[in-house]
């Protein structure tokens, strides 16, 4: 697939908008942190996807994320590692990247926390993936197997991104990415109340159908689902600030590398609460770099 280059990155900008984006959202910022870790992927910046992210949890629960997905075949692991970026401890969710790469293949993702560390790694499958080859590999959470009805009721047979947290040992599985409206309110509304999940609002399930995938939150630690959330792509004027101060103050204030603006926003449900998360497209090459991904 021929890729179109997305706007030019220049480091030096992107440095002063994360500290931006962090004075934005509240949050604590580590500058030496985020010059090694610009440095460590220095090798992907070229065509790489920037996002910034932040959620509507407390501010002390708050964080902003620098997201960073390639396609180049280097292996981010590996570059973290040698920056002394990352070091593992030998728990089963490092041994499923390498389940994973050796049986599909991938291109990559980071997600880091401006505070200071790295704590996911992406692996996205053009075309997707069955499910029941992915749940042949060794190293996935029981919690997964466990939840083959809720696949079944949701028609999920492919999977289309694992998303690998290690810092609360978790794992998100994603649809292939699918058009916008394929979702309707009234199914987003019965995916959510049959985990038991807070219920939407209608306004928020009209918003969730508008949706381009979902995704499931599995732990090695837990026998149930622990999240389902729907990400939408939005221009400013689309993303429903009005559910939380935060949303507006970042809509208004993100900086980014192009003219051309838009959003990631995501409503997020579990057992006990919801709450919303909102990213930028800073060089608004989203749709070029996960076209593939369906």
């Amino acid at each position: 697939m021929n890729h179109v280059s997305p706007a030019p990155l220049d480091l030096g900008t992107l440095r002063t908008d994360l500290e931006r984006y962090a004075q934005i959202v509240g949050t604590s910022y580590d500058g030496a942190f985020v010059d090694r870790l610009i440095a460590a992927l220095r090798d992907v910046w070229k065509q790489a996807w920037v996002g910034v992210r932040t959620t509507t949890h407390a501010r002390e629960e708050r964080d902003v994320n620098l997201r960073v997905c390639y396609r180049e075949p280097l292996h981010p692991v590996r570059l973290l590692r040698t920056a002394g970026l990352v070091s593992f401890t030998h728990h089963p969710l490092e041994s499923l990247i390498d389940d994973v790469i050796e049986r599909f293949p991938a291109f990559w993702g980071i997600d880091a926390p401006l505070s200071g560390t790295v704590d996911k790694v992406w692996m996205f499958f053009d075309g997707g993936v069955p499910l029941h080859q992915l749940r042949e590999l060794p190293h996935l959470p029981r919690s997964l197997h466990a939840a083959q009805e809720h696949f079944d009721r949701n028609n999920l047979d492919r999977v289309g991104l694992l998303g690998l947290d290690f810092t609360r040992h978790t794992i998100n599985v994603y649809a292939p990415i699918f058009p916008p409206g394929t979702l309707t309110p009234d199914r987003v509304t019965r995916m959510i109340t049959d985990l038991g999940f807070v219920p939407p609002s209608r306004a928020e399930a009209k918003s969730s159908a508008h949706a381009f995938s979902f995704y499931q939150t599995f732990s090695l630690d837990s026998p149930d689902i622990l999240r389902l959330c729907f990400p939408t792509r939005c221009t400013p004027e689309e993303v429903p600030t009005h559910y939380h101060p935060l949303l507006a103050h970042f809509v208004n204030q993100a900086p980014f590398a192009t003219e051309q603006k838009a959003f990631l926003f995501y409503l997020a449900y579990g057992p006990q609460n919801r709450y919303f998360k909102l990213s930028s497209d800073y060089r608004a090459n989203h749709h070029e770099m996960f076209a593939t991904v369906r």
